[in-house]
């Protein structure tokens, strides 16, 4: 996801970077607008149907140098739980437990990631 790297500055010109999350899915949610006037105000067509997704991020830990080039992230602790638009899930990935903490194995390897190119980013 695009996040601002001044977030915390308010006064502070917006920056934006690509980051990677993780998290588990909790729910998914699809909500149906069939009211024309429902549907005016979000600018959306009539009977559309928004599918969110509320994932649990996971707080991860100091990277391990010699499994980094493996995609092999850990997490000991979960926080809050976000929704999200659906579109924003890139993959699913794998865990397994290791030594009092998750391992996240992530295959899914460059072509699952995303790429934004700079049209695509206001920074105004």
């Amino acid at each position: 996801m695009l996040v601002d790297k001044y977030a915390r500055q308010s006064r502070r010109r917006p920056e934006y970077e690509l980051q990677t999350f993780y998290g588990q899915l909790q729910h998914i949610y699809a909500i149906r607008f069939n009211s024309a006037l429902a549907c005016g105000d979000f600018g959306l067509e009539n009977d559309s149907v928004i599918i969110l997704a509320a994932i649990k991020t996971c707080i991860l830990d100091e990277p391990d140098a010699h499994l980094q080039k493996l995609d092999i992230r850990f997490y000991s602790s979960e926080g809050a739980v976000h929704v999200i638009d659906i579109t924003s899930v890139q993959c699913l990935v794998g865990r397994i437990w290791d030594r009092n903490r998750w391992a996240i194995i992530d295959r899914s390897g460059c072509l699952a990631r995303a790429e934004i190119s700079v049209d695509d980013v206001d920074n105004d």
